[in-house]
C-alpha cells in the first residue's frame, strides 16, 4: 500500500514556504552551463496514490525490507505518441515512498501538450517539497542515468545526467527524518485527479537498477506495481532480470 505523496510545483513554493536551502553542482567539463540551471514547474499536482479498487499511479520494481542508502537507474527516454492521448508521464529513481510520507527522487517528465507536442521536463524533488524543475535540453532517444544517495544521517545526493547531450545535474539536501524503507525506479502517471491519462510511450527500458549497490533482484524483497485505473491496467512491467526491466504501456 503506497502511503507517500509528492506534488511537484514550483522551486519558490518549496523554498518558500518550507524553507528549503538546494544547491547544484555541475561539473566543469562537458556540461550544461551554469545559466539557467532551473525553471518554474508546470502546474500539476504529482502524488504516490495506489488503492485497493484497483488504481495506481506507480508502475515498475521497489525493493524492500531493509535500509536502503543508494539507488541508481537508466533509461533511454522514449518517444511520445501524442496523436490521440494526452497527458503526463514521469520515469525516476528515489529512495522512500513505497510505504512512506518522504520521497526522495530525481528524473523526468515527458509531456504531450497538445495533441501532436511533446515536452520533456527533468525534475528533482524531495517530499514534501515541491520540484525543482531544470531548463535542459532532453529528447527522445537520449540515455539517462539517475542516482539517488545518502550517508545514513540525512544528507543526500541527487544526480541526472543526459550523457547524450553531456550534462549533469547534482542536488544535495539534508533531511534527517527519512526512513530510507525503500529504494525504487518507477514511472508515474502525473495529473491532478484520480488516475491521469497516461500518454502512450510504447516501452521504457530500464538498466543499471541497483540498490545499496547490488542488482534490485537481489537487493531486498522485490515489489512490482502497474499503472490501473479501475482495475484496467495502463503499463505492464516486464520482467525484472538482474539490473534490468521493460515497462509497456497499454491504455491510456
Amino acid at each position: 500500500m503506497l502511503t507517500g505523496e509528492t506534488m511537484r510545483r514550483t522551486i519558490s513554493a518549496a523554498l518558500l514556504t518550507l524553507g528549503l536551502a538546494a544547491t547544484f553542482t555541475v561539473p566543469a567539463v562537458g556540461t550544461a552551463s551554469a545559466a539557467g540551471t532551473s525553471a518554474p514547474a508546470p502546474h500539476l499536482s504529482h502524488r504516490i496514490d495506489r488503492h485497493a479498487s484497483g488504481d495506481s499511479n506507480w508502475g515498475g520494481y521497489a525493493v524492500t525490507g531493509g535500509t536502503y542508502r543508494t539507488v541508481t537507474g537508466d533509461w533511454t527516454v522514449p518517444a511520445l505518441d501524442c496523436s490521440a492521448t494526452s497527458g503526463d508521464i514521469s520515469f525516476w529513481s528515489g529512495l522512500d515512498g513505497w510505504s512512506s510520507s518522504s520521497v526522495e527522487q530525481i528524473g523526468l517528465d515527458a509531456v504531450c501538450t497538445r495533441k501532436g507536442a511533446v515536452q520533456y521536463n527533468p525534475w528533482v524533488e524531495m517530499y514534501p517539497a515541491n520540484s525543482i524543475y531544470f531548463t535542459e535540453t532532453v529528447k527522445a532517444g537520449d540515455t539517462m542515468t539517475s542516482s539517488v544517495t545518502t550517508n545514513g544521517s540525512g544528507s543526500f545526493t541527487l544526480t541526472l545526467a543526459d550523457p547524450t547531450r553531456g550534462w549533469t545535474k547534482t542536488y544535495t539536501k539534508t533531511l534527517a527524518s527519512a526512513p530510507l524503507s525503500s529504494a525504487e525506479v518507477i514511472v508515474e502517471a502525473i495529473g491532478s485527479a484520480g488516475i491521469p491519462a497516461c500518454p502512450d510511450f510504447h516501452q521504457v527500458q530500464f538498466s543499471d537498477v541497483t540498490a545499496n549497490g547490488q542488482a534490485f533482484a537481489s537487493a531486498g524483497t522485490v515489489n512490482t506495481t502497474n499503472l490501473e485505473r479501475g482495475g484496467v491496467l495502463l503499463t505492464q512491467d516486464g520482467a525484472l532480470s538482474g539490473t534490468s526491466f521493460p515497462v509497456s504501456w497499454l491504455h491510456a
